[in-house]
């Protein structure tokens, strides 16, 4: 073999080393993890994650997973981060795990309490979502709905900056 080869070859193989042993890169996890209620912390606010049907997940593109103890926390993440992110999934209110947080439906300015007072919960199924709006109070909606009310999400922004 010659010598340009054999420099081809071994350049070849450190690049595949480097993809599989650098840290979130093709290697990394995908998907949603389960949260650990009462030890997992909310990456936004640093509270204790322990209301189940309440939180959320972001996997950012290199792989690292952020927890948060309400959707509204998970919101104003993806508001400061400044950038489209498509790995992210809220909890179902109703004990269905997680759902992608485009394809949720969610109970809008609610009176049921939720973690950080942000009034917003996150479910699999419309129907549910428009059952919690009428016991508690609020409007059922998408993630664009959720969003308009910018002013619920800069508020938070601002007391964090």
């Amino acid at each position: 073999m010659s010598r340009r080869a054999l420099l081809v070859s071994g350049l070849a193989a450190a690049a595949v080393a480097a993809l599989v042993l650098l840290p979130g890169d093709i290697g990394a996890s995908a998907g949603p993890e389960p949260m650990r209620y009462d030890r997992d912390t909310c990456a936004r606010c640093r509270m204790r994650i322990s209301q189940p049907g309440q939180g959320g997940e972001l996997r950012d593109p290199r792989g690292k997973l952020s927890k948060y103890d309400d959707v509204g926390c998970l919101l104003v993440a993806l508001w400061s981060e400044h950038r489209e992110v498509t790995d992210a999934w809220v909890e179902d209110h109703e004990g269905g795990g997680f759902v992608p947080l485009t394809a949720a439906w969610f109970a809008i300015g609610a009176s049921s309490e939720t973690p950080m007072g942000f009034g917003v919960t996150a479910f699999r199924d419309e129907g549910a979502a428009r059952a919690h709006a009428l016991r508690h109070g609020g409007t059922v909606g998408r993630l664009e709905d959720v969003l308009r009310d910018s002013a619920r999400f800069q508020r938070a922004r601002a007391s964090r900056e």
